[in-house]
C-alpha cells in the first residue's frame, strides 16, 4: 500500500507538469468537435484573444472566431482540405479577439479519428503572427524608403549632371572650334591637354550616371535595327588615336557569316564594347588589342554571337579576378594610382551584359594579357540601307545652308557654341531662353526646325512641346523638334521620343551627329552628282569633264578633331584609312562585276567607320549608285564599268589627300 501510495504521489507532479506545459505553451492550442464546437483550449490562447474559458467552451465554434474573410476561407478551403486529407498546414488566418481587435495567426490542424475511422475531433495549433506581421510591415516600409532614396539619388545625380554637363558641353565644343583655327605648336599642345581633360571628366560623369541608373533599376533594352560592323568600326575608329599614341595594334575580326543588319540595343552594346576596348588599351603597354565577333549558331532569324576583347596587357592575378567587377574597385591600389579611373567601367559592362540575359567571362594571365568574353542572342534585321552608304542627307556639308532654326536654350554659352556651328553650316537662327518665349516666337513664323533644351525656367521643354503640338496651325503642330539635354542620357532616348519629340541629342554633342539629325529631320538632301551616261566611255582621271561629274567630296575635319591636333595621330589615322580603302577596293570591284549583292554589302560595311571619319560623301554617293545597279536585272556592262570607275576615282582622290596628311608628319 505504501508503495502504491508512493507511486501515485510520484506520478501526480508529472501530470501537473504536463498540464502546465499545455496551458502555458508558447503557442495556442484548441480542440474542436467534428461540427466545429470548441471543446478544449489552453491558457495561452485565452491570454492572446481575451476570451474566458467558459465563453469558448459554452458552444462557440472555431469559425465564429474568424473575420468575415476568414470565415469565407474556412468554408471554401480550410474545411474541405481538412475533410479530404485529414490535416491542414500553415494557413494564415485572422482571429477576432474579445475586444474586437484582430490577431494574425498561423494555423496547423490535424483531424483525429476513432477506431472505426470516423472523425472524433480536430486539434489545432496556432502561432501568434503579430510580431512577424510587424516585421513584414517594417521590411516593406524599409524597402519603400530604400527605393525612394535610390530615386532621390538618381534625381540628384541627374540634376548635378545637368549643371556639370552644360559647362562641359561649352568646354568641349569650344575646344573643337578652337582646333579649327590657326594655332602655334604650344597652343596645339595646350589644346590637346584641354581636350583630354574634358574627355576624362565627361567619362567620369557618364560612368557615375550610368551606375546610378543601373542601381535604381531604370535601364531596359531597346530593339532597333543596326549594323554591328558599323558599330564596331565607329568604336575602333574612336579609339584609334589612343592606340597609335601608345603604338599598339588595334584589330577587329568579324565572322563573314554575320548578317548585315541585327535587331538589338546598339547604344548599350556599344557602351559594353567601348568600356572593354578602352580598358584594354589603358592596361596594355606593348602588343595590341583585338575585338572578335563570331557567329556560333543560327536558328531562323536568331543569331548566337560570341564577343571577345583580348589584349596583351599587364593581366590580372587569379585572386583579383572577381574583384575587378566590383563597383569603385580595381585590381589593386597601385594600379588605381598609376592608371586612374573610377573603377565603374567593368561593373557597368557586366550589368549591361546581364541585362541582355548573358554573363561576362574573364580569363587572364599576369604579364601576358586578358580576354573578356560574352555571348548574346540577337535577331537578324530586315535589311535596308547598308552601313557602307552614308545617308543622303549627309551627302554634302552644304545640305543645311539656308535652314531657319529656333534655338530654345537658357544657357548663353551653349547658344554661343551653336551659333558658331550654324555660322559654319550657313544656318540662320533665333534664340529664346524658355518654352513660353518659344511658343510666342513660333507664331511669328518661318522656322523649319526647333532645337529645344528640356530643362528651362518658366516653361520646360516637355511642357512647351505639349503646347506646340496642340496649336491650331497644322504646320506648327508638325514642325520637327529636336530635344537637347545635358542630364538625359542616350538610354533615355526612347522616353524623350515617346513624349513627341522628333529626335534627341545629348550634351556634350558631336557636331557631326547634330548636323546629321538636323538634316534628317528637315529632309534636307543635297542633289547627287549625275551618273555618267551609259554611252560614254570611261575617261582618264584628270579631265575637265570628269572633275564635273565625279568631283571629290570629303573633309578631314573630323579626322583632325579625333587626333586633337596631334600631327602624329593624324598621320596614323590617315595611314589606317588608306589601308582600309585599298583593301576594300578589290572586294567592291569583284562584287560589282559578279553581281554579288551580299558580298558588296559586306565590303561596304567594312569601310563604314572610315567613311564617317573622312566624311567621304562623294564615295558614299558612288557606293549608293553602284548598289542600285545590283537591285534589279543585270545591268549593262557600260553602266557597271562607269560605277566601278566612279568608286576608283573617289578612292584615288581620298588616298592622294590622305598621303599628303601622312607626309606632313614625316611619314
Amino acid at each position: 500500500m505504501q508503495g502504491s501510495a508512493d507511486t501515485e504521489q510520484g506520478t501526480e507532479p508529472s501530470e501537473d507538469s504536463a498540464e502546465e506545459l499545455y496551458e502555458n505553451a508558447p503557442c495556442g492550442y484548441l480542440s474542436t468537435s467534428p461540427d466545429g464546437r470548441i471543446i478544449k483550449v489552453n491558457q495561452t490562447f485565452l491570454t492572446w484573444t481575451g476570451y474566458s474559458r467558459e465563453t469558448l467552451l459554452g458552444g462557440k465554434r472555431f469559425w465564429e472566431l474568424l473575420t468575415v474573410a476568414g470565415r469565407i476561407f474556412h468554408e471554401t478551403h480550410y474545411a474541405p482540405l481538412l475533410q479530404m486529407q485529414g490535416f491542414v498546414h500553415e494557413l494564415s488566418l485572422d482571429l477576432v479577439c474579445a475586444d474586437g481587435r484582430q490577431l494574425p495567426a498561423l494555423i496547423n490542424s490535424v483531424q483525429k479519428r476513432d477506431a472505426s475511422g470516423r472523425p472524433r475531433s480536430v486539434r489545432t495549433t496556432l502561432f501568434n503572427m503579430t510580431d512577424r506581421k510587424r516585421y513584414e510591415r517594417e521590411l516593406l516600409l524599409s524597402r519603400r524608403k530604400a527605393e525612394q532614396l535610390a530615386q532621390a539619388k538618381a534625381a540628384l545625380l541627374a540634376t548635378l549632371s545637368h549643371e556639370i554637363r552644360n559647362p562641359l558641353n561649352a568646354i568641349t565644343a569650344a575646344t573643337r572650334l578652337l582646333g579649327m583655327t590657326p594655332l602655334s605648336d604650344k597652343q596645339s599642345k595646350y589644346l590637346r591637354i584641354l581636350g583630354s581633360a574634358s574627355g576624362n571628366l565627361l567619362a567620369l560623369v557618364n560612368d557615375i550616371l550610368d551606375w546610378s541608373k543601373i542601381e535604381a533599376g531604370k535601364l531596359s533594352l531597346e530593339q532597333r535595327e543596326f549594323s554591328l560592323r558599323e558599330l564596331l568600326g565607329d568604336i575602333l575608329n574612336g579609339q584609334a588615336a589612343r592606340a597609335e599614341e601608345k603604338r599598339l595594334l588595334l584589330q577587329m575580326e568579324i565572322d563573314e557569316r554575320l548578317p548585315a543588319r541585327l535587331l538589338g540595343d546598339p547604344v548599350k552594346l556599344g557602351q559594353i564594347l567601348t568600356n572593354l576596348v578602352s580598358n584594354a588599351l589603358k592596361f596594355t603597354e606593348k602588343g595590341g588589342v583585338k575585338v572578335s565577333v563570331a557567329l556560333r549558331a543560327r536558328d531562323g532569324d536568331a543569331c548566337d554571337l560570341s564577343f571577345q576583347v583580348s589584349d596583351t596587357g599587364i593581366g590580372i592575378p587569379p585572386d583579383r579576378l572577381s574583384a575587378i567587377f566590383e563597383e569603385y574597385a580595381q585590381a589593386n591600389y597601385d594600379i588605381g594610382m598609376k592608371y586612374g579611373g573610377t573603377g565603374l567601367g567593368l561593373s557597368i559592362s557586366r550589368k549591361l551584359v546581364a541585362l541582355h540575359g548573358s554573363k561576362m567571362v574573364v580569363e587572364s594571365e599576369v604579364g601576358r594579357g586578358t580576354c573578356f568574353s560574352f555571348d548574346l542572342r540577337l535577331k537578324s534585321g530586315a535589311g535596308g540601307t547598308a552601313a557602307g552608304a552614308a545617308p543622303s542627307s549627309e551627302s554634302s556639308p552644304r545640305a543645311l545652308r539656308g535652314l531657319k532654326v529656333l534655338v530654345v536654350e537658357d544657357n548663353e554659352v551653349n547658344t554661343y557654341v551653336l551659333a558658331r556651328w550654324f555660322e559654319h553650316w550657313g544656318i540662320s537662327f533665333d534664340a529664346v531662353k524658355n518654352g513660353r518665349e518659344a511658343v510666342e516666337r513660333l507664331h511669328q513664323g518661318g522656322y523649319e526646325l526647333v532645337l529645344m533644351d528640356l530643362h528651362m525656367p518658366v516653361l520646360d521643354g516637355y511642357d512647351a512641346l505639349k503646347v506646340i503640338r496642340q496649336l491650331p496651325d497644322e504646320r506648327l503642330r508638325q514642325i520637327p523638334i529636336i530635344a537637347i539635354s545635358a542630364s538625359t542620357r542616350a538610354w533615355q532616348e526612347s522616353k524623350v521620343l515617346a513624349s513627341g519629340f522628333t529626335d534627341f541629342i545629348g550634351k556634350p554633342f558631336d557636331e557631326g551627329v547634330l548636323f546629321s539629325k538636323m538634316a534628317r529631320c528637315t529632309s534636307r538632301e543635297a542633289p547627287a552628282a549625275p551618273a555618267q551616261p551609259p554611252e560614254a566611255a570611261p575617261r582618264a582621271p584628270g579631265s575637265a569633264a570628269d572633275s564635273l561629274v565625279l568631283a571629290p567630296d570629303f573633309s578631314f575635319t573630323k579626322l583632325r578633331q579625333w587626333a586633337a591636333g596631334d600631327a602624329q595621330a593624324s598621320a596614323a589615322l590617315a595611314r589606317s584609312s588608306i589601308q582600309t580603302l585599298e583593301q576594300a577596293r578589290p572586294a567592291l570591284t569583284a562584287a560589282l562585276k559578279q553581281g554579288a549583292r551580299d558580298e558588296y554589302e559586306r565590303a561596304c560595311e567594312g569601310i563604314t567607320g572610315t567613311l564617317h571619319l573622312l566624311e567621304a560623301h562623294g564615295l558614299a554617293a558612288a557606293l549608293r549608285r553602284a548598289r542600285a545597279l545590283l537591285t534589279g536585272n543585270a545591268p549593262d556592262s557600260t553602266r557597271m564599268q562607269a560605277a566601278v570607275f566612279a568608286i576608283d576615282w573617289e578612292v584615288e582622290n581620298l588616298a592622294g589627300a590622305l598621303v599628303a596628311i601622312a607626309s606632313e608628319a614625316g611619314a
